[in-house]
């Protein structure tokens, strides 16, 4: 699942049994990483978990095509080093009780060195005001190069969904809005999500609200109903509008397809599914 003075981004869309972020101390602006779990994911000296801002790199487990080699790359950059942390003006940690922030050493920003390497993409939740032109700049020369994740069919439509939320928090059915799957604009230019529609593996299809997602920004797609939320100076939130639960707690699977019937990108759900 990575120049210095840059803001912060708050991950919503926590699991049940989250934390509230409040319940946890004020993160250290400096600190040493003890252990690296994946890719855009370490631990500090602390004993406090950091979740990689600007950047998502693949899974370890499921385990995903380059998960292992953005794990590498990340031990190498921060393992044991002593390290800053690039924290914004909103709250500082996840529903998870994870700070997320971006990681700096005296080598540079690590978001950006993955971004390099090509092995993770841009993923930016709002509002965040940082100059992003250097990681755009950065993806697009490894993504031009077949760098990393960049070199597989995985990663060659515009969206990608980066994780999937088909078990709600207790009952699903008074619940339907957490349902929900995140999905990454892949491109550093926005697209237009006019014709796109999503199906379950029974089939069944459901068209995409008109919505413009910028260039590597999120959005979440939730089953319910609610307000479409396009501002892309905040989070981008899409509801499909069903008034009961869409996808199977026991197992299923997203198809992702562009207005020209492509298929885009897929994922399945499972009862191991964690974080993103």
């Amino acid at each position: 699942m990575s120049p210095t003075c840059l803001s912060m981004v708050f991950f919503v869309g926590a699991a049940a049994g989250a934390d509230e972020p409040s319940k946890f101390p004020v993160p250290p602006k400096e600190s040493t990483v003890a252990s690296v779990y994946d890719g855009d994911t370490v631990t500090l000296a602390t004993g406090d978990k950091v979740r990689l801002r600007w950047v998502n790199t693949p899974e370890i487990k499921p385990a995903e095509a380059y998960g292992l080699e953005a794990r590498t790359a990340t031990e190498r950059f921060v393992l044991s080093r002593s390290v800053k942390l690039l924290l914004g003006s909103e709250n500082p940690r996840d529903g998870y009780g994870r700070i997320v922030a971006g990681v700096a050493t005296d080598e540079g920003n690590l978001s950006l060195h993955l971004l390099e390497l090509g092995l993770g993409h841009l993923f930016v939740i709002p509002p965040d005001d940082t100059d992003l032109s250097a990681m755009s700049a950065a993806q697009e020369a490894a993504r031009a190069a077949k760098r990393g994740i960049w070199s597989t069919d995985r990663y060659q439509g515009a969206l990608h969904i980066t994780s999937f939320h088909a078990n709600a928090a207790g009952d699903d059915h008074t619940n339907v809005n957490g349902e929900y799957l995140r999905i990454c604009n892949l491109n550093t230019t926005p697209v237009d999500l006019d014709g796109y529609r999503i199906t379950k593996a029974t089939g069944e299809s459901f068209a995409f609200p008109r919505a413009t997602i910028p260039g590597g920004h999120t959005l979440e797609l939730h089953s319910g109903q609610g307000e479409q939320r396009i501002d892309p100076k905040q989070q981008i939130e899409l509801f499909l509008g069903s008034a009961v639960p869409i996808w199977s707690d026991d197992g299923d699977r997203a198809t992702l397809y562009d207005r020209f019937g492509h298929v885009v990108d897929a994922r399945d759900h499972s009862v191991s599914s964690h974080a993103e």
